[in-house]
């Protein structure tokens, strides 16, 4: 008999765990519900399926696959890139042409999309982007100079 209630405290365990990540998975404190669920056990976990599953815009937000964020932040990140984009064809548009470093302290400050250093902001997502956009060419003749496509 004290075998069965072994066995019960452990799946009640497995099962808050499971819980527990998978609302840290989904952001949401798994530490929270990991203790809702240990404590409360079966109405724990049902308490829970109703929470993520309610018409909440914040708690039901859809992953994006292979990235983490929720489907609402990557809005917000896909904005925030093309009002960084605009930035730079409008200091294009006032300039004629912008260096790397011209762009790291001028634009990188008001549209870091994330970045935490002015060179992994350059390397990581700038360049690559300037570099697929058609709108945006080299200048030859100037080391990591830019500028807007449709000047000569």
């Amino acid at each position: 008999m004290s075998g069965v209630f072994v066995f019960i405290a452990f799946l009640w365990f497995v099962l808050a765990i499971a819980v527990g990540f998978h609302a840290k998975g989904h952001d949401r404190s798994g530490l929270l519900w990991f203790v809702v669920v240990f404590v409360t056990g079966i109405f724990g976990v049902v308490f829970y399926l109703l929470a993520i599953t309610s018409g909440s815009s914040n708690d039901s937000a859809e992953h994006i696959p292979d990235s983490g964020p929720t489907a609402r932040n990557f809005e917000q990140r896909v904005r925030n890139q093309e009002a960084l984009f605009l930035a730079v064809e409008e200091h294009l548009r006032n300039h004629g042409v912008v260096t790397k470093t011209g762009l790291q302290n001028t634009i990188y400050p008001e549209h870091p999309v994330g970045y935490e250093s002015e060179s992994d902001w350059w390397d990581e997502f700038l360049l690559p982007e300037l570099e697929k956009r058609d709108d945006f060419e080299r200048m030859e003749g100037i080391e990591n100079g830019w500028k807007l496509a449709s000047e000569d």
